[in-house]
């Protein structure tokens, strides 16, 4: 029988690789941002992180907006929560948050956003699935291997104006049915719902359709080709749109409210 003996790190990377792991604090990347009188703390290990830190009141001012217009204690779910920019804001204004993210990447951040604002008065879950009319198996086509980068698309290479990219990387993920997983899980039913899926909401409201008939109000991210199918969906279901905003410098990309 052989005897294990353990092996010295030094012996086996050079003293100047140790000596870059040994001072690797991720305190040293955290950023503190003030939105609208909240103090939250976020990961930014690149510029793209440190820009959704600092500059969150310039990316959706309209979602925070929304957000401010919720009850406390209300059941939000993000769905497409990328690093929890938002589930976190939400989360610090009481609501009951449900964050929901496919990708690996973001999913990680988003758990460590979460784990740097911890607190009782903090109330998030954080989920590594996709929201779809399904269970099933599928692939999450990314455009670009980038730390909270967006254009990670469920089940083809296709972008949300409809142009197709070679992807840099291609993840598998798990989709749930929304309505029979949140059962299964024994989650709450939403009483809001955030939804930013980049081209996969169709499923993800097919999949939710018993969860959002007790709904009150839907923020979701569609393009011009969308709008009129995801709007008449959420007629059918007792929605009508109040607002309608254009989602930063993107022409035919709007941000539109639904509320019964």
């Amino acid at each position: 029988m052989k005897t294990w003996k353990p092996v010295p790190l030094e012996s086996l990377v050079a003293q100047d690789v140790l000596a870059r792991a040994e001072a690797f604090d991720p305190d040293d990347y955290c950023y503190e941002s003030e939105v609208r009188g909240l103090r939250l703390r976020w990961l930014a290990l690149s510029k793209r992180l440190l820009w959704m830190a600092a500059g969150i009141e310039y990316i959706e001012p309209e979602l925070l907006d929304w957000i401010d217009r919720i009850p406390a204690s209300s059941v939000y779910y993000d769905f497409g929560a990328s690093n929890g920019v938002f589930a976190l804001y939400a989360a610090k204004r009481k609501l009951r948050v449900v964050a929901i993210e496919p990708d690996p990447s973001n999913y990680f951040l988003l758990s460590w956003n979460a784990f740097l604002n911890r607190g009782v008065e903090v109330d998030i879950s954080a989920f590594n699935v996709a929201v779809s009319d399904r269970f099933s198996a599928d692939k999450l086509y990314i455009h670009k291997m980038d730390l909270g980068s967006h254009e990670k698309i469920v089940g083809a290479p296709v972008a949300v104006f409809g142009d197709t990219f070679a992807p840099q990387h291609v993840h598998a993920i798990q989709l749930v049915h929304f309505d029979r997983w949140i059962e299964q899980m024994g989650l709450p039913r939403p009483e809001y719902v955030k939804i930013d899926v980049d081209g996969h909401e169709m499923a993800a409201i097919r999949g939710a359709m018993e969860s959002l008939r007790g709904c009150k109000e839907v923020f979701i991210e569609i393009d011009d080709a969308k709008l009129d199918e995801i709007a008449g969906t959420l007629r059918q279901l007792g929605f009508a749109m109040i607002e309608k905003h254009q989602v930063q410098k993107y022409e035919g990309l709007w941000n539109c409210i639904f509320a019964r």
